[in-house]
């Protein structure tokens, strides 16, 4: 809809006044009113060809399933769990990807439950920024790490995903104050790219194992050294489909 088509309609709402009985007061309010309902529309235009395209990019991908096995790192990461977990996932993620968020939201909290608290699986979590539609996204992953300097990176994963359309620079500063972060130090991490190197090496370890969108997993059995011999699993799958890669490989007997 058009600014002269909103204000049509809004001249012609039952009640309302015509623009020669209107004062200037009222139709400077008129005014802002338009130009918010305008740039609440530019927002959702933005949004909604974002989702087009990640749907583009995932109907242009296999479906999700069985590749069969793929040798990945873990990384140096952070992760959750225990150390002796039989079972590890790697998931290669991005602050900004509806679909990251939704795994986040719906499947996340099952497996943390029902996997890694039990001691059944350890979860390392790796950045891969899609930054030619997610601008904010590398930064965010930046943040995360600053955070996590101050034992904070999963609260800092959590607050990011949860608040997915505010990852300006000055909302990871907001965040880190309410985390009670030391801001100096915090400040001075995020804006010095501390972490810059550390994301594109995730990055790049993910484009060596195949991933080209978000969110993207890799489940195997752990071994002694950093690397796992894994199922991929792309995009937001239900819990389900982990469950039944996880228990399969739970059942497996020892060579």
């Amino acid at each position: 809809m058009t600014l002269s088509l909103l204000l049509l309609a809004v001249l012609t709402l039952p009640g309302s006044v015509g623009l020669a009985d209107t004062g200037a007061g009222e139709l400077g309010a008129v005014r802002q009113d338009l130009d918010a309902l305008k740039s609440e529309m530019e927002t959702m235009k933005k949004q909604l060809g974002e989702v087009q395209k990640l749907l583009s990019q995932r109907a242009a991908q296999p479906a999700p399933a069985d590749r069969g096995p793929v040798t990945i790192s873990v990384g140096d990461g952070p992760a959750l769990g225990s150390a002796d977990a039989p079972i590890t996932i790697v998931e290669f993620s991005d602050y900004q990807c509806p679909f990251c968020r939704k795994h986040f939201t719906d499947t996340f909290p099952a497996l943390k439950t029902g996997y890694i608290e039990t001691g059944k699986v350890r979860y390392f979590f790796r950045d891969f920024p899609l930054d030619s539609i997610h601008p904010d996204a590398r930064k965010a992953a930046e943040a995360a790490h600053c955070a996590g300097e101050q034992g904070k990176y999963w609260e800092m994963h959590d607050t990011m995903f949860t608040n997915q359309d505010a990852l300006k620079p000055n909302n990871l500063r907001a965040f880190a104050g309410d985390m009670q972060l030391d801001l100096d130090a915090f400040n001075a991490c995020l804006e010095s790219g501390k972490y810059a190197k550390a994301v594109e090496t995730d990055r790049a370890a993910g484009s060596a194992a195949d991933v080209t969108g978000t969110p993207g997993f890799f489940i195997g059995k752990t071994k002694k050294d950093d690397t796992i011999v894994a199922t991929a699993i792309k995009g937001a799958q239900p819990a389900a489909a982990f469950s039944q890669v996880i228990d399969r490989l739970l059942e497996e007997k020892a060579p």
